[in-house]
């Protein structure tokens, strides 16, 4: 017997399809929003005065799943445990910043 399993994101806004998650923290808090494309880019319109007033700060732990997730989601090895590459960390901020929190998969 086949089985199919589809996940869909759906817009925590407007309860569309969305298009990408987007993490980030505030306050010591971590969050995570599934947003479409016009709402993703909205947001990043809105925080990008902040971000680019903003000093960059080392990553927490609380951070390391997400960005070994997306070192996968784009072919970057790193360890399952243990201390992540700065390299890596900055990557994944810098794509964080830029929009690229997704895969193009």
């Amino acid at each position: 017997m086949a089985r199919q399993v589809q996940i869909a994101l759906i817009d925590d806004i407007d309860g569309s399809e969305a298009s990408e998650s987007i993490a980030f923290s505030v306050g010591g808090q971590h969050f995570e929003i599934d947003l479409n494309t016009e709402h993703a880019e909205e947001f990043r319109a809105a925080i990008e005065p902040y971000i680019e007033a903003a000093r960059s700060s080392k990553s927490s732990t609380a951070e390391a799943p997400a960005i070994r997730a997306w070192a996968k989601e784009n072919n970057i090895q790193v360890n399952a445990r243990g201390r992540l590459n700065s390299e890596v960390i900055d990557a994944y901020h810098a794509a964080m910043r830029k929009g690229r929190g997704r895969s193009k998969s």
